[in-house]
């Protein structure tokens, strides 16, 4: 890796750099919830994994509502991804729940409609689902729509000057490549369908080629990297919990993006 800069600082990028609107359905009950908090869903539970699809959501709105999840990503060949899990939940599980879960694509059809609606200038458009080990089931499904913070493209222009920008995110490459495209990262710098431990391990990459790497999230899947990066920055929204253990594993704790522009300059 190249660079002849000295600074280096990764951004998680839905609910740091894009406003995100969830929608999920809890499949038991039927509820459809809106603005869930879908990694403290998973932290809740042993042996659960939040799975995301990286697929087109225009290729899901196509599909027949009556089709299988488990047809639909075996027919198309659809990659995925754990953007985060608990205690006992290998990838290998998601391929057993799917072999006897009969979830199917209305569900993501509901949820993605009630998601995008919510913002007019949408750029965001992820779906995924909660698979529980213990039940070998599929307990959630989600939708999201995003559009981006009004000042992320500032809090860009104000850094990139001093540093080399990244993107790190759970979410999938076509989102995040839409994200870069408008915030002039280039998509070299993008790292799709990370968990947190694959995000602790570009920050360790990084740190063998900067001399000062920084880490900016606000999720529990970006707890390890914001414990190893040198400076972490945690955006606490009010809308949304954060554990203490969260809170403690970033240097700096903030509400609004903007704010990470006054503290990483000081760097």
């Amino acid at each position: 890796m190249e660079s002849f800069k000295q600074k280096a600082v990764v951004f998680d990028c839905a609910g740091t750099l894009v406003e995100m609107y969830r929608v999920t359905k809890e499949m038991e009950s039927g509820t459809v919830l809106s603005e869930a908090d879908n990694l403290q869903l998973v932290s809740k539970t042993e042996r659960c994994g939040l799975v995301i699809l990286d697929a087109p959501v225009d290729l899901i709105k196509d599909q027949d509502p009556e089709l299988l999840l488990s047809d639909f990503l075996r027919t198309e060949q659809i990659p995925f991804g754990v953007a985060y899990a608990t205690k006992g939940f290998e990838t290998g599980d998601i391929s057993r729940i799917l072999l006897s879960d009969e979830t199917q694509i209305a569900h993501f059809h509901e949820t993605n409609q009630k998601a995008v609606d919510f913002f007019d200038d949408i750029i965001y458009e992820v779906s995924g689902f909660v698979a529980d080990a213990r039940v070998d089931k599929i307990s959630y499904v989600m939708s999201t729509g995003g559009k981006l913070f009004d000042n992320a493209r500032h809090v860009m222009d104000a850094l990139r000057n001093e540093y080399d920008i990244f993107i790190a995110s759970g979410d999938n490459f076509d989102n995040l490549y839409r994200v870069s495209e408008k915030l002039g990262i280039p998509d070299e710098n993008v790292f799709g369908l990370r968990n947190d431990q694959r995000k602790l391990e570009i920050i360790l990459d990084l740190e063998n080629h900067y001399p000062f790497v920084a880490m900016v999230g606000d999720g529990l899947n970006d707890m390890l990297a914001l414990e190893a990066a040198d400076c972490g920055i945690l955006i606490s929204r009010h809308n949304y919990h954060t554990p203490d253990e969260l809170k403690e594993s970033a240097d700096f704790v903030v509400d609004d993006l903007g704010q990470c522009v006054d503290i990483l300059k000081d760097f």
